[in-house]
């Protein structure tokens, strides 16, 4: 796995974890702003209605000893009439005041949770006492509820005694309810219900605002980081690698394969041969009398005559011939899909070009050539061994020859 796909995965891993905290915690934190707005604009409801009912209660000015009885001179009448005018066009949205003992049936606390509530309110077992508002969330509803205490002597007037009650009244709602009320007596709630569908809405909208751009610029900074790792690290590195690896296959006098790299491509020529039953010939050619140059013209000349001979052969060979300097002054070929006479046939043709090579301030030079033809069982060092023993014998035979080991070598 290269660097730059293992920095990948720990950057993605990265990314991923911050972005699933990051979304975590802001999902959260939406979710809650969103509620609390939710509740800030049941608060605004309940307080609209609590205004409208003061309202009634100080302007509207009811007759009570008139015959007929008007509803719309009952404050919580006219709260609820206009409330409820003003929830029609939010759906869900709902005020109500609802009581224990009402005089129109319609408002009877009917719901186990709401009886509840206001005989927690009634005996004290609230924290919300004395017109806090308390919020209760149930079946993906916020309701806010309100304890309704009688504190104005008005309203006894109606619910107090029978007797005292407006005939009109009586005759509308009978005398069996929304009687016997007592000054400060907790006798319902007024509530204001929301759905939560709509915080929802919001929490997703604002969350969906939010993780796009996040997502974005998680993926600005994850290619700002590759293309900064690309020119600041990888480049840089990847020159240095190069520059490396050529120092370690490379032969530096002469620029061409060293020794090391020579074994290395050796062993995949071997196998490449070894897939196909294609024939691999090697040959090795050692300068002849090189230790006179050196001796003589000094070693400077003796390495330019190293420079110049490989130069020669180079340009003498195929595309997927192999070249390589494995000591001194003595050179190693890599010939692939080459038998021993096509190997011969190329030996006589470098023999021809060093024979007749002209050297500017140089003295010219002879090889003595030594080939082997791997028999397909036999080890690249059994090989190399069967070549280097045929140029030893090519260099015993005069030098400036040829000469090739066509025995069957052993299995290793």
């Amino acid at each position: 796995m290269s660097f730059r796909v293992k920095f990948n995965l720990v950057l993605l891993l990265t990314f991923a974890l911050a972005l699933l905290l990051a979304t975590t915690y802001y999902k959260n934190e939406v979710q809650k702003a969103t509620l609390e707005e939710v509740k800030h604009e049941a608060i605004l409801s309940l307080q609209a209605a609590l205004a409208i009912r003061s309202y009634a209660s100080q302007h509207v000015k009811a007759d009570f000893n008139q015959e007929q009885f008007k509803p719309d001179d009952i404050p919580a009448f006219v709260t609820m009439e206009t409330m409820r005018l003003l929830f029609e066009k939010y759906p869900g949205y709902q005020y109500s005041e609802t009581v224990l003992n009402p005089l129109n049936l319609a408002n009877m606390a009917r719901e186990p949770w709401i009886r509840e509530v206001i005989e927690n309110y009634r005996s004290g077992r609230t924290p919300y006492a004395d017109a806090e508002i308390t919020t209760y969330v149930r079946d993906k509803t916020l309701h806010l509820v309100r304890p309704i205490k009688i504190r104005d002597g008005t309203c006894m007037a109606c619910h107090g005694k029978v007797a005292d009650a407006p005939a009109g009244m009586v005759r509308i709602y009978g005398n069996t309810h929304g009687y016997g009320w007592k000054m400060d007596e907790i006798v319902g709630v007024q509530a204001v219900t929301v759905p939560l569908d709509r915080s929802k809405e919001r929490s997703a909208a604002a969350f969906q605002r939010f993780l796009w751009p996040l997502v974005a610029v998680f993926a600005l900074l994850f290619a700002t980081l590759n293309i900064l790792l690309q020119y600041w690290v990888l480049n840089p590195l990847n020159r240095q690698n190069l520059s490396l690896n050529r120092l370690a296959t490379t032969d530096s006098l002469t620029g061409i394969m060293n020794r090391r790299a020579f074994m290395d491509q050796f062993h995949l020529e071997m196998e490449a041969a070894r897939y196909k039953s294609e024939p691999l010939s090697i040959l090795v050619f050692d300068l002849d009398h090189f230790k006179a140059i050196n001796d003589t013209h000094g070693h400077a000349q003796g390495d330019q005559v190293l420079r110049v001979t490989a130069n020669l052969v180079k340009g003498a060979l195929r595309s997927n011939d192999q070249l390589a300097r494995i000591g001194g002054e003595e050179f190693a070929l890599l010939l692939p899909h080459t038998s021993t006479a096509g190997a011969r046939g190329l030996a006589e043709n470098l023999r021809k070009r060093m024979e007749h090579q002209s050297l500017q301030n140089s003295p010219a030079t002879t090889g003595s050539f030594g080939i082997a033809t791997w028999d397909g069982r036999e080890s690249r060092e059994r090989l190399l061994k069967r070549a280097d023993e045929a140029m030893y014998a090519a260099k015993a035979a005069g030098r400036n020859c040829i000469v090739a080991d066509e025995s069957r070598a052993k299995t290793t």
